[in-house]
């Protein structure tokens, strides 16, 4: 050890006192009365061993020379202490800022030296070692390893001929706390070679260097000896950690959130463990050590170690997360509004944001740390597992920023003060029109401070009956009804055209407004049945489940029903399907959850709010309706049943699309193919001609070529409307007059939504199949070609082949939107 002139050891311990998971006890500390002892210098004797005997110091009496008592200097500076003072004023004029109005603690009481017998023997504080200095360490360590079981683990039975104390490479996977003891350490040293006389200062870059070749010697002595220990304890606890989180995947997988959030719970242990056996040096010294040159492997071990208890710790508030959004359903019980104790979406999204934000703070550290690890000191079998985490890491952020987002989006979709109502369109895919079909059925739900407080159905031609304007509908509609109401109203392809035109229909109907316009397809009501089971219905003698769902329905509207309330069934339907909703666990109802989140990327569900920042959401996640904003080559095909009952649910459709590259310009040649299933089924619906008016939308400067193979009827209107009386409404004759017809081809093109659109009918029998090619031009679109596919709401097309200069590009479904990049 290096002396300097008052004989001080130079060397440092962190007694600081510690709880179970190896932090820093502050609480403890807090609760001991500090001291600050003033008493006078004492020596420390050598005795030529690594331990000395600390003796108290013998102190001679003074007499005093006069009768006034003479105050020591230590006396005089206890009294000044002891003096009432401002704190902040002291604290000020060293240039501290305050924030806040809580005064700092007092000062501590000194104590001054301490007073004894002179004649009293005196006891060593500590007794002479004699034994040497390397068996005290082997002893010392053997007290250190008597905490770490040493278990067997793989290739480590036994002690290895040569022993790496870092070669961990067991963790896959809360960022790593300041080491508490380096910028103490740092301050200390700085401080004392700043007060120590001449000759200390001389010899303070020396005493420096050769203390940190010290504790390097010593580090290095310790970790040879402590290797083994530590990374069979690193294995054995990291092991067990990965596998309490692959429990934790599998338990979320099952929607077991409380077993899951347990399992993130003991991994995080068992990494905290793991951070244990790495820092039994101290915070300050292993920091020191880090800094060594070829310590960079404890540096990337211990970054892993805090890597996964971040990891495991924002697992744990993720799956505390799905538990509050599984909670959910419970805000569509409307029958304990009286009683008060169901949830409201502000209780659900206030635990929602909690959570997210530990995650997502949690992910950012776990970030920072992983990118900090020395890929060298990862072994070679472990490195493809470390990247591959690694590069998962960013799609788990996405996941978390994604979830906070729509919890913000369902707290102010539901809003947790005032009301909220939504017009709801069940439209029916059997019967498709341009944003997904026929809305027969339509609903209303209500909102009031968080919770549901209201939810009807009821048969769209009982709302339309009580329009008392009459109002010229699209010319394709003409010949089977004379007025336009809202059951047709989602004529324009771009559905926040239609869910507002749907709006002022339903204004006009019904009295009031409405905060926005929600689509549902029926399909999505047949995969819920497949998750709460079936819903008996004794009334009409049926139990309806997945598979008769349709069927049931439309043979009881069409057939079997009140003819002057055919769809009564649906509206007895709904308060069932209501409570199996809302009395579904927690595991059913987050699978609800995952088909309604599915059914947006389908276009089953669509949305359309007249709050902008709610707009702006379901744009931006794709499940607004509206037609693609891009710069890429575009289509879209759409149909229209017009008056061909529920046929389309028995069609077969197809699409190809040819493109060739001419002089620098696009061309397309569009097949549209359609195949009519029915004829021979047992419900007459199906058996019904097919038509359907088409409507192909394309980039706005696209230029009509020539169209073959489409149907050419001669529909006449159910009246004249020149002297009827009727209203014509503003945007249908602003889409209809800047239209015209292709007389040679019966093509009509209009301009919506920022594209062209090409429209014609195909009308096709029971049994057939009918093709339609369209061809258009495109002037060259550069460098970077990108093919975009819009999807229509409500059909799926099951062959869809894309083929670019003779090469085939694309053969599949098209069940959403899809990019295409043959270049």
């Amino acid at each position: 050890m290096i002396k300097v002139k008052y004989k001080i050891t130079m060397a440092m311990f962190d007694i600081r006192p510690i709880d179970d998971s190896g932090n820093i006890d502050f609480s403890k500390i807090s609760g001991i009365q500090s001291v600050l002892n003033l008493g006078r210098k004492f020596r420390i004797s050598k005795n030529g061993g690594l331990v000395s005997a600390i003796k108290y110091p013998i102190f001679k009496k003074k007499k005093a020379t006069d009768d006034k008592k003479i105050k020591s200097p230590i006396e005089e500076f206890e009294l000044f202490l002891n003096k009432e003072s401002d704190t902040r004023t002291i604290l000020a004029s060293f240039g501290v800022e305050f924030h806040g109005e809580k005064n700092s603690k007092l000062r501590y009481k000194p104590i001054v030296a301490t007073k004894f017998n002179e004649n009293e023997e005196i006891i060593p504080i500590l007794a002479s070692v004699d034994e040497p200095i390397g068996e005290n360490y082997k002893n010392t360590l053997a007290q250190i390893n008597l905490r770490i079981p040493v278990k067997s683990q793989g290739d480590l039975i036994g002690e290895p001929k040569r022993v790496d104390a870092f070669s961990l490479g067991i963790l896959t996977l809360k960022a790593p706390q300041e080491a508490q003891g380096s910028k103490e350490l740092d301050m200390w040293v700085k401080d004392f070679g700043n007060k120590t006389s001449d000759f200390a200062s001389k010899i303070s870059k020396f005493s420096r260097v050769r203390s940190l070749v010290i504790v390097g010697l010593f580090g290095l002595t310790v970790f040879g000896y402590y290797g083994l220990n530590i990374k069979n304890q690193l294995i054995v606890e990291g092991n067990s950690a990965v596998a309490n989180i692959e429990n934790a995947g599998e338990n979320i997988k099952n929607m077991d959130f409380v077993s899951a959030s347990n399992n993130f719970a003991q991994a995080y242990l068992e990494f905290s463990k793991a951070g244990d056996s790495m820092n039994f040096l101290g915070a300050g010294i292993s920091s020191l050590l880090s800094d060594l040159p070829g310590a960079g492997k404890l540096k990337s071990a211990k970054n892993l170690v805090e890597a996964g208890k971040l990891m495991a710790n924002a697992g744990q508030a993720m799956s505390d997360a799905m538990g509050e959004l599984a909670k959910t359903n419970l805000i569509l019980n409307p029958f304990e509004q009286t009683t008060g104790s169901n949830v409201s979406i502000g209780e659900i999204s206030s635990s929602l944001k909690k959570a997210l934000t530990l995650s997502k703070k949690n992910l950012g550290k776990a970030k920072q740390l992983l990118a900090d690890v020395d890929d060298s000191s990862i072994p070679e079998d472990k490195k493809a597992s470390f990247e591959e985490f690694k590069s998962k890491l960013p799609l788990f952020e996405k996941l978390v920023n994604d979830s906070a987002d729509y919890s913000k989006f369902l707290e102010d979709f539901i809003g947790t003060k005032g009301t909220k109502k939504y017009l709801i369109l069940f439209q029916n895919p059997s019967e498709l029109r341009p944003t997904g079909g026929f809305p027969g059925t339509y609903g209303v739900v209500s909102f009031k401070d968080g919770k549901l407080q209201d939810f009807k159905v009821d048969d769209v031609y009982n709302l339309d009956g009580q329009l008392q304007e009459l109002i010229i509908p699209p010319v394709q509609l003409q010949h089977i009804t004379p007025n336009w109401g809202m059951r047709d109203a989602n004529w324009f392809i771009d559905f926040p055209a239609s869910a507002r035109k749907m709006t002022a229909f339903f204004k006009k109907e019904a009295g009031y407004d409405v905060d926005g316009v929600i689509t549902f397809s029926p399909q999505i009501v047949a995969h819920i049945l497949d998750i709460v089971g079936p819903v008996e219905m004794p009334e009409y003698n049926l139990t309806l489940d997945s598979k008769n769902l349709f069927s049931a329905l439309q043979e009881e509207v069409e057939y079997k029903g009140d003819r002057k309330q055919p769809k009564q069934i649906i509206v007895d339907l709904a308060p069932k399907m209501l409570q199996k909703l809302y009395s579904a666990d927690s595991g059913k109802w987050l699978e609800v959850f995952n088909v309604l989140v599915s059914s947006m990327e389908k276009k089953d569900i669509l949305m359309y709010f007249r709050d902008l920042n709610l707009e702006s959401f379901s744009v931006d996640k794709g499940f607004s309706g509206k037609v693609a904003d891009t710069d890429s080559d575009y289509l879209m095909v759409t149909f229209s049943n017009v008056k061909g009952s529920k046929t389309d649910l028995v069609m077969g459709s197809s699409l190809k699309v040819q493109t060739t590259t001419e002089n620098g310009d696009v061309k397309h040649k569009v097949s549209i193919t359609r195949t009519h299933n029915g004829g021979d089924s047992e419900y007459g619906f199906y058996n019904k001609q097919s038509p359907a008016y088409v409507r192909v939308l394309v980039p706005e400067n696209a230029e009509f070529v020539g169209l073959a193979g489409n149907s050419r009827p001669d529909f006449k209107p159910l009246i004249d409307y020149a002297n009827s009386g009727f209203k014509k409404d503003e945007d249908l004759v602003k889409f209809e007059e800047e239209s015209y017809t292709d007389k040679e081809t019966g093509v009509t093109i209009y301009k919506e939504a920022g594209k062209t659109e090409y429209g014609f009918w195909m009308i096709i029998n029971p049994g057939d199949t009918k093709t339609i090619d369209l061809e258009y031009t495109l002037p060259s679109s550069g460098e970077g070609y990108q093919f975009y596919i819009q999807k229509q709401p409500g059909l799926d097309i099951n062959d869809l082949k894309f083929y670019m200069d003779g090469k085939l590009y694309f053969e599949g479904r098209l069940d959403k939107d899809i990019i295409i990049n043959p270049r």
